[in-house]
Formats: C-alpha cells, structure tokens, sequence
C-alpha cells in the first residue's frame, strides 16, 4: 500500500535539501542550484508477464510428463500463481544540482537523487507457494536493495530498501589550473556517446535497477552509470590535444532483483555475489584524444574488473532434504541446489530456461555433478545427450517433492581494454546529405576476456574479443518550415559475445536442442531521428535496435516542453524477439514481454 509515510521516508532528504537551497543561493552568491522532479509510468500492453519472474514463469500451471530414469512417469504442474499486471513501472523520481565556487579554481560539486516506487504490482507472494527459499531478495519483492554477500552497503553514498533508494551520484571537488583538471570524490565518467551501444565507455557499470535497457533512448546512458569514488585528472596540451586519466573504486553492474518488473535472471536461481571480495579493488585508465589535420583521433588504456561478472555453480548450504530421500540434506547443502517450490520442476523448463539464459543445459548439469562431490554421492552422473540428461533430471525433480533451485556464484574478473577511435566529418555541396556528415569508429580489444561458461562451470571461458562500431551522424534540414533533423545510423560488431555480454556459444538453443552455438559473430544495427517542431515546443524521436540475428526494438517517441520547466515525453516501447525463427538465436528476445506505452512528467526547478 503506498501511503504518505512511506514517500517521505525516503524524500525527506531531497525535500530539506530543497528548501535550503534557494536560502543557500540568496546567501551565497557562489553556489548555482537547480534540479527536477519527475514522475515515471509505464503501461504494460501485450498482456505478458516477465518469464524470468516467479508469477510469469512459462511453466505455471502446465502439465508437463516426468520421465526418470528410474521409477514412472508422472504429470507435473507447477504451482506458481499467474499474475496480470497493468503496470511495469510506476517511480517517482527527484534529483537536485549544486555547485560551490569555494575559490576561483575549486568547486564542490553534488547530485542528490531519489527514487520512489509505490509497488503497485501483482507481486510475489512466496507464502502463496509455500517458499521457504533462501536469501532476503527471494521472498518478498525488493526493488532497490543491492544485496551482496558480507557487505550492507555495497555502494558508497547510496541508502536503498525494498521500495525507494536515496544516492549522490555526484559529490566531488573539481580543481582547475588553466589547462589542468582535477577531480576527487564520487563521481561518474563517460567516455562514449552512443545509442544502445558501449564500445569505448568502459569505466563504469550500468545501474539497471530503474527502467533497465527500455528508458528513453536519446538519453543514451546518462542515467545509468554506475558512480565511484574515484580520482579524476585531465590536461589540455593546446586546443587539439587532452589527456584524461583516472583511478576508481571498482564498482559493479546493479541488475533488477528478482520478481521485479524487469528482471532478466530466472527467478529459480540463486545468486551469491560475491562483491565482498572485490569491494578493494580499483580501475585505472587513461584516454587521448586529439586531431590529426581533419580527422579527430582518440585512445583508450584501461585496466579494470569486468563489471558485468561472470557466473558459475557455487554450494548451496542449504541443508533441507529431498522428499524421496529423509536425511539427504546435508548432503544437498554441498551440492548447487536447493529443495524450494520457487525452483525448476521439470527437465523441459530446465532446458527452455537455460536456452532463454544462452546456457547449455546438458553440459550445465554436468558441471554441477562433476564439480561437486556432494551431487555424486547422491547418485548425479554425468550424461552424453539431451535425453540421458532430462531423465536424470526428472529423477531429481521427481526426488525433490517440489522442485530445485539452482545456486550460483557471481565473480568478477580483471582485464585489460584497449580501443582506438577515428572521426571525420564530410564536405560536399551545402545542403546535401553528403556534406556535414559525421562519421566514427570506434574499437576495442581485450585480450583473455573472462566469459561465463554456458554450462556454469568454475572454469570461465577466455577468449580475445574484439568490438567494433560504425556511426554516422548528420544534420539534414527536410523542409525550410521546420528546424532540421537529426539522423544517427549505427552498426555494432562483436566477435565472441552479444549485445549483453553473453558468450555466443550459448545461443540458439531450445527446450529440445542444446545451443549450437554462432560462430560468424555479433552484429546489430541502430538508427534514430528527431526532429523539433518549428515552436520548439514539441520534439518527435524515433529510435530502432536491429538484432541481425532476428530482434527488434522499435521506440517512437514525442516530447512536449509547454514551458522551461515542465516536459512531458511519451514513448513506447515495441519488442519482437522471434523474427528469425529461434528467439534465443538474438540478445532482445530478452526483453520481449515488455511491450509498454511510457509517460514520464518532469518539473525542473
């Protein structure tokens, strides 16, 4: 229920600091200030529910045979309560801006930022299944609390609960000497402007927890990235030429937990981050960037932990026996699993899900037996087919009395980026589509790159990856009535992993067929336009991610700024993972529940 208590609880501090700011900027005339207030809605309009949440899960009330390898067949149908919700997003959102000139060369500089969901959902209820799932984000719905393992704050400056996260995203002095800059504090830093695709922006994480990858898209990723402490410098040698270096605390990617809107893991698996052991470790890097006549040129050196981690098996320690099998539980403790209702009951969602996951689903069972001996006291075995394995597997479905929840361990693992990057903009006749047009490349490279394994294993993939993006940019004015148009086209290329990371060897999969795999490569294709209209007051976008492997995402969009300090934007968001055939054969069948129409309505102050 969302009551008044509840908001304030978490706004209070951007209201106190609301009302001190005009004091603060009548008394001190070096102190700017300024912020926003916004409300965030998305309407769900296809009717599905997230697959990867316990309430949508594919399986929920379908009967599925159980064929063991030992003992009969039986029908199983899983408990799991369907839900029907009209939202995927209801947030209430508020950030406020300060700078203070101390002296003529040092500003202290802060975000201060809010967030508010009343849950309004059709929720999970583990009660409603008697769940008795281990881990504080498997029971009731938590919709901002990043949970780690050793650790109740995991990032710095941020106080986050079930409903509502108050976080400085920015706090940091910034000292300048003519050509020189320095910045200490909590901070984020962009190295790359681009539309759905990062190639050279690798210093910071994603924070995934607000609207994921289905926010705005013209606003890239400015409200994404993941702050840090960190120590920042840069050097203007002349106006062509400038160093940027820096030093941070590694941080990691926030995902959406479990049950909420958009989360993208299978709520029948447990994860243990392991953070704790890496909350010491720092990134470093350093960026060139210049021209050489009329091409503009730039550089990148970073070493730094993969953000994004990697997964594999890890023991459960959860000592609860198999039905079949009074007295097994601590064997079950050293083994992945867990007995709980919220777990897989079947072979065929266990090989459907790891196939929405791009994960092998025989050789995944094979690694949670010959990785933990626990599994093989139990009688676990290793198989040679898809057949063999789903037999072994109803066996233990079978066994469990309910069903099993999966336990994996979330790692994190350093390298070393390297990226080049070229621009060069065209001249034609005035007017023409030819003259003005922005052109870049952009590539990195990373040598031994740590991948998880598609069949969970403690041993991760390494392979070299290179990524690689074309994007061209260009000003077009179509009709002397209105301003003109903005045009972005963009084409991405990886060799070993898709658009999230995910390592190629596990895609194309199915409930039947363990993934073959891709071996030509990631591609994928970008395009968006805006156009204003002649009052400025309205602005119409529209923004379109082709997966070349069968995925699309369509988001047209309309903005209306009635005033300086109210926008309204309207968008929607159309998702079609199945245009090839297999929708595990590209990474947005991912996000193929979430058609939505969004409205967001903002107040700058």
């Amino acid at each position: 229920m969302c009551t008044a208590p509840r908001v304030l609880r978490w706004l209070r501090p951007l209201v106190g600091a609301m009302a001190l700011g005009p004091f603060c900027a009548s008394a001190q005339n070096n102190l700017s200030f300024s912020g926003w207030i916004r409300a965030d809605i998305a309407i769900a309009s296809n009717g599905d529910e997230n697959p990867f949440n316990q309430r949508g899960n594919l399986f929920n009330g379908v009967p599925v045979t159980r064929d063991p390898v030992v003992g009969e067949d039986d029908l199983a149908v899983r408990n799991g309560e369907p839900a029907s919700n009209a939202f995927n997003l209801l947030q209430l959102r508020t950030q406020l801006n300060a700078k203070w000139r101390l002296t003529p060369s040092l500003d202290l500089v802060g975000k201060l930022a809010g967030v508010f969901d009343p849950a309004l959902y059709d929720e999970f209820d583990p009660d409603a299944v008697d769940s008795q799932a281990v881990g504080r984000l498997y029971a009731a719905p938590d919709y901002f609390r990043y949970d780690v393992e050793g650790r109740t704050r995991p990032i710095p400056l941020e106080w986050s609960g079930d409903d509502g996260m108050v976080y400085l995203p920015e706090f940091y002095l910034s000292y300048s000497n003519g050509p020189f800059i320095l910045s200490a504090g909590q901070q984020q830093i962009a190295w790359g402007q681009a539309l759905f695709f990062r190639v050279l922006d690798v210093p910071n994480g994603l924070d995934l927890r607000r609207h994921s990858m289905l926010d705005y898209a013209p606003e890239e990723f400015q409200d994404k990235r993941v702050p840090s402490l960190a120590l920042r410098a840069g050097y203007q040698f002349s106006e062509a030429w400038l160093v940027d270096a820096f030093v941070e605390k590694f941080q990691p990617t926030v995902y959406s937990n479990p049950n909420t809107p958009y989360n993208v893991i299978a709520s029948q698996f447990t994860i243990h981050d392991r953070y704790d052991n890496y909350d010491d470790k720092l990134g470093y890097g350093l960026r060139v960037k210049g021209s050489l006549g009329d091409v503009g040129v730039q550089a990148i050196a970073v070493r730094r932990y993969n953000p994004d981690g990697v997964y594999r098996w890890t023991e459960s320690g959860v000592n609860r026996d198999l039905a079949a099998a009074p007295g097994s539980g601590a064997l079950m403790a050293g083994t992945p699993f867990e007995v709980d209702t919220t777990g897989v009951w079947s072979a065929d969602e266990w090989f459907n899900y790891a196939a929405m996951a791009r994960l092998n689903g025989v050789t995944g069972l094979n690694s949670a037996v010959s990785e933990f001996e626990a599994a093989q006291t139990l009688g676990a075995y290793e198989v040679d087919s898809r057949d063999a394995a789903a037999q072994e597997l109803d066996y233990f479905f079978q066994a469990s009395g309910s069903g099993l929840r999966g336990h994996l361990a979330r790692e994190y693992v350093a390298e070393t980026d390297l990226g080049a990057g070229f621009s060069y903009v065209t001249r034609a006749a005035p007017g023409s589509w030819l003259d003005q047009l922005i052109i870049n490349v952009e590539a990195l490279y990373v040598p031994d790159r740590a991948f998880t394994n598609p069949s969970l294993s403690r041993e991760y993939l390494r392979e070299d990856e290179w990524t690689t993006a074309v994007v061209m940019e260009k000003y077009q004015r179509l009709s002397t009535r209105f301003p003109a148009s903005y045009f972005v086209l963009q084409w991405l290329h990886k060799t070993r992993s898709d658009l999230f990371g995910r390592h190629l060897s596990g895609t194309n999969g199915d409930v039947g067929t363990p993934p073959p795999g891709e071996s030509g490569g990631y591609d994928a294709v970008a395009f968006a336009v805006q156009q204003a209209f002649p009052d400025l007051i309205w602005r119409a976008d529209l923004s379109v991610l082709y997966d070349l492997g069968g995925g699309l995402l369509v988001q047209p969009a309309l903005r209306w700024k009635p005033r300086g300090e109210i926008t309204v934007e309207a968008f929607y968001n159309f998702v079609d993972g199945s245009l090839g055939g297999n929708p595990n054969g590209n990474a947005l069948s991912t996000a193929d529940f979430a058609d939505e129409l969004a409205l967001r309505v903002g107040y700058q102050f």
